[in-house]
């Protein structure tokens, strides 16, 4: 989801270098090409050309390398080969249209408890000791810093593409993180591919910036748009790389990476490494982190005793113009339910979403999976509407039997004339019509002290420090009144739920 959102949020690493820049490489490279795997993620700084111009050269040979990938291909040939036999056999036959009256179904029961240790680090304790020392939300959390030693799962919480703050989203390590800092709900943006098989990518066209495809010629020459590198021009480095370039078993050949790209590249190389934004890490993406299949999430999730939460997606797709209008989007969207089907997943742990508003409709009006549906919402022209323009606005929603709208944070807060940050307009009248709402996404920005950027643009200047992130969730909670908030780093939700005692299990 967040797809305005891409790139927000922080400055990039890395810097340019001159024409020496390939030799520095190339011979630091050869020097340390006996470095065992262990020895990974180390950085050298060379100074490279006048002018005080360096180079970062991300010495990890290993990282991309075709025999880390092919050894972790291996580990999971079982997920490539019969994981996927649910997504073959909805895409060999016409899905089936699920009535909300066919009947009880033969699911098994949500699990509870989680089947997951959680361990939340220090971040959660780090925020509450920022936190000024005179507020009311201090002292409550401070005690309970002092008094649960053991925490549980939430369902207050929703793992964002998993774990995406630290680990590279959508693979296997991310959805795991997720359910370990205690999501007990994790999204998968579902994508489809060349052979019409579901996989876990937050964009359609992302797999030039997520993954190591550009570093891979047989591949990369697949893409919809090759590599292309910038000018003296001004022209910036370019490439478009898209699930549907690709089968499936070709894109769980590549390894998963933090998003990040170099617009100044004039390489492949430069392009894919080293540019992940500063508040973020690769410490987690060098021995070729595993993309995960829709049917790879849910057997991850499910084994975690997790609740799913899958987007629909393939936003900038015309079915209609692809195979002469034989697969539609709404056998897309039946596509993806028919894998919780297939794997014997109860409804009641399914949380479809997306922002085509129409797609949800769909899910509520003629499946058992609308108790949980849930609309994405990124129009912020909203945040000028009125409370009858608002009114309005959600009027379809509850038309069509949608129970809960999940906006941007920025959408459900403002500042008011004595400078608190109070519920907006817009969280006050979908509260007013019976709507739930879902926050999005806390833990993707730089550091509060600096605005917070785009999630917080409407109450940037009531921001101080990194703790107003407990703040802020305090009074989404509180004072808005959400059931759920999105996140890259499920820690502090998680934190914050266990203190509240918010659907914990």
């Amino acid at each position: 989801m967040n797809d305005v959102t891409d790139g927000i949020g922080g400055s990039k690493r890395g810097s340019r270098g001159s024409g020496k820049t390939s030799r520095c490489r190339d011979f630091a490279l050869g020097t340390l090409s006996g470095v065992v795997l262990s020895l990974v993620a180390i950085v050298t700084w060379i100074g490279c050309s006048g002018g005080g111009h360096y180079v970062k050269l991300a010495l990890q040979p290993r990282r991309w390398s075709p025999d880390a990938a092919a050894k972790r291909q291996a580990h999971h040939s079982n997920i490539v080969g019969a994981k996927a036999h649910s997504n073959a056999a909805a895409a060999a036959h016409a899905p089936m249209l699920r009535h909300n009256n066919t009947g009880p179904t033969k699911h098994s029961p949500p699990p509870n408890p989680a089947k997951v240790h959680v361990t939340l680090g220090p971040r959660p304790y780090f925020l509450v000791s920022q936190l000024d020392d005179d507020l009311p939300l201090k002292r409550a959390l401070s005690q309970c810093a002092d008094t649960i030693k053991t925490f549980k799962s939430s369902d207050f919480v929703l793992g964002h593409r998993g774990a995406a703050l630290q680990f590279p989203e959508h693979t296997h390590r991310s959805h795991h993180a997720a359910s370990t800092m205690g999501a007990g709900l994790v999204e998968c943006d579902v994508n489809l591919t060349k052979d019409r098989q579901l996989v876990c990518r937050h964009m359609r066209c992302d797999l030039h910036t997520t993954t190591d495809i550009l570093l891979r010629p047989e591949l990369a020459q697949k893409c919809t748009v090759p590599f292309q590198s910038s000018t003296k021009g001004g022209a910036v480095a370019n490439a478009q790389c898209c699930t549907t370039d690709f089968t499936l078993e070709e894109i769980q050949s590549l390894c998963g990476k933090m998003n990040g790209h170099n617009p100044k590249a004039k390489t492949p190389l430069q392009y894919v490494i080293g540019h992940t934004p500063t508040y973020q890490t690769d410490l987690y993406s060098h021995d070729c982190p595993h993309i995960q299949s829709h049917a790879d999430y849910i057997s991850t999730v499910d084994a975690n005793g997790g609740n799913f939460v899958p987007e629909f997606k393939m936003l900038d797709y015309n079915f209609s113009e692809h195979e002469g209008g034989g697969y539609t989007r709404q056998m897309y969207l039946d596509q993806i339910l028919n894998d919780y089907d297939a794997n014997n997943i109860d409804p009641s742990r399914v949380y479809p979403q997306g922002f085509v508003w129409e797609d949800i409709y769909y899910v509520t009006q003629s499946t058992v999976y609308g108790d949980n549906a849930f609309v994405l919402d990124k129009n912020m022209a909203t945040v000028w509407y009125t409370q009858g323009q608002l009114r309005e606005y959600f009027a379809p929603l509850v038309e069509n039997g949608v129970q809960t709208v999940a906006p941007a944070i920025f959408m459900l807060l403002e500042v008011d004339v004595r400078g608190s940050i109070v519920p907006s307009t817009y969280a006050r009248v979908a509260k007013e019509m019976g709507l739930d709402i879902i926050a999005w996404t806390l833990e993707r920005s730089d550091a509060l002290s600096l605005g917070g950027g785009w999630y917080y643009s409407t109450i940037a200047d009531a921001l101080t420090n990194d703790s107003d992130v407990l703040r802020v969730l305090d009074i989404l909670y509180e004072d808005v009144g959400i059931k759920a908030v999105f996140c890259d780093w499920a820690a502090t939700a998680t934190f914050y739920a266990n203190c509240k005692g918010i659907s914990l299990r």
